[in-house]
């Protein structure tokens, strides 16, 4: 008996795994920017794609869906219609990395920093355009709480999204390390007399004179959040 074309159409549908099926919906996107619209680490992305990874859960799927245009019916199971009727795709870089003071003290090291631990938590962007290797801080300590209520003030707790590829001037909130000591500091970047200072907004913290390369700028700070809005 002859194998019917339609049957052997219907077979390769079937055997069209869930790796393909994301592979398909990322077309051009990479892996971080598919891990940053689903707050899933890069690592768990990776498994989807390789292969090791055999099913996603609905919330999981859904976030996809909204991200890539693609159904999470057909992602799931590859049954359905492929695409999503009228869906408006999310901004693929309204999420960042949450990292440690430790690990953004050793970002002149690494070349991702998604490879740094793949972030546990992710941290949704909301005011600005963050560029690919953009990551998010917790504020820690007190150096940049102003003791004027009518100041501007970041009290520990604050949330700081930082991208590396933005240029700083004076004026701006930095992330700066220590290269000595691999140690980061945050604090607002001043400029007088031919000399650069990073200044804390707590009179009681010292003014630290910027002596390159001994610290260097690893970073703008282009929004914060306070708690409630994460």
């Amino acid at each position: 008996m002859t194998a019917s074309p339609l049957n052997d159409l219907a077979g390769l549908i079937g055997a069209m795994t869930l790796a393909a099926r994301i592979k398909e919906a990322m077309g051009s996107r990479s892996s971080a920017d598919i891990a940053r619209a689903t707050g899933k680490s890069a690592g768990a992305v990776t498994q989807w794609l390789d292969g090791t990874t055999k099913s996603l859960k609905a919330d999981t799927a859904t976030k996809l869906e909204i991200a890539t245009g693609y159904r999470a019916l057909w992602l799931v199971t590859g049954r359905g219609p492929k695409l999503a009727a009228n869906i408006e795709e999310v901004d693929l870089q309204s999420r960042v990395p949450l990292i440690s003071w430790v690990q953004a003290g050793s970002l002149a090291e690494v070349q991702d920093n998604y490879a740094m631990g793949d972030a546990e938590e992710w941290i949704n962007v909301y005011d600005s355009k963050p560029g690919g290797q953009a990551f998010a801080l917790r504020v820690n300590g007190d150096s940049m709480t102003s003791p004027n209520s009518h100041d501007r003030s970041f009290p520990e707790g604050t949330i700081l999204i930082v991208d590396p590829s933005r240029a700083a001037n004076a004026g701006d909130f930095v992330i700066a390390k220590d290269v000595a000591t691999q140690q980061a500091t945050f604090k607002r970047l001043a400029y007088d007399g031919g000399r650069w200072f990073l200044k804390p907004l707590n009179p009681s913290y010292p003014t630290i004179e910027i002596d390159d390369p001994a610290m260097r700028i690893i970073g703008r700070v282009i929004e914060y959040q306070t708690r409630g809005k994460l």
